[in-house]
């Protein structure tokens, strides 16, 4: 996509109009200009212009400049108007905040939020690992554990311990210790559970679990009920045990276990479930 149709949407996205938009864009591009050659510049109607213009004064967009040759328009760098964009939001967003939870009721423990679609399952999993003022507990996939890997470092930052169990072979050393479940193959786990499963517990008192994939379905479920909680950290510590009996005794080990048991198979495969493949 052309780099100026990226930032006409981008700006777009953070408020301003299409007018409003392409008018900052000319002026960054061409420097200070009279309103008719904004117009032109940037295919904004030039009985709209000047409208355009003096909301990107009033925004702190742009700035006016009145001379002997007329008055001039002229862009504010990127830099500082994205700066003081984020001032705004922040204020805004620390008002909103304290304003609706005087007015929000506590969320009962046993209730259950169902969410759809990869962005907003995400979501739900970032909020739980900024939130987090003490631990972590954490079963994810390779490409779950790159959406997270920044809130993840910042939650590590803040003193948070982090107990991650991975499927996949590649993590940041700076989160500390990581168990890679290598005990079963990991597209065996995929076939049995029909998704890639990830688990985030919160202190021990929340806890979202879904699947979150480039391909197929993306959904979540997320409770403070203290029961699928403690499921949900024993899930983990589980696969951690288990890791951590690889490492000891070896894969070929525990491999020939489960596959030389019928009852073993079915259960690690899901053939009990969806039957042989």
């Amino acid at each position: 996509m052309d780099p100026a149709a990226i930032a006409l949407r981008d700006l777009q996205a953070l408020g301003f109009s299409q007018y409003e938009a392409r008018a900052y864009l000319a002026l960054l591009r061409g420097g200070r200009q009279k309103g008719y050659e904004v117009a032109k510049a940037s295919g904004v109607p030039r009985s709209m212009v000047y409208q355009a213009l003096e909301r990107l004064v009033t925004r702190g967009a742009a700035y006016r400049i009145e001379d002997k040759e007329g008055v001039f328009y002229g862009a504010v760098p990127p830099e500082e108007l994205l700066s003081r964009l984020q001032r705004d939001v922040m204020g805004k967003l620390s008002r909103a905040k304290e304003s609706l939870s005087r007015l929000t009721p506590e969320r009962p423990a046993e209730a259950i939020w169902r969410v759809r679609g990869p962005d907003r399952t995400l979501t739900e999993a970032l909020s739980l690992v900024e939130q987090a003022q003490g631990a972590l507990t954490l079963s994810l996939w390779q490409e779950q554990l790159d959406a997270l890997h920044d809130a993840l470092l910042n939650a590590r930052e803040r003193g948070v311990r982090i107990r991650l169990v991975l499927f996949g072979d590649r993590a940041d050393p700076r989160l500390g210790k990581v168990y890679y479940h290598h005990f079963v193959d990991p597209k065996v786990v995929e076939g049995r559970l029909r998704a890639r499963l990830f688990v985030v517990v919160r202190d021990h008192q929340e806890v979202v679990v879904g699947n979150l994939s480039s391909q197929g379905d993306s959904w979540a479920v997320r409770t403070r009920d203290p029961a699928l909680v403690l499921v949900a950290e024993e899930y983990v510590r589980h696969d951690v045990v288990l890791a951590e009996m690889t490492l000891a005794y070896g894969v070929d080990k525990l491999t020939a276990l489960w596959t030389g048991r019928e009852d073993l198979r079915q259960m690690v495969t899901g053939e009990e479930v969806h039957g042989a493949p």
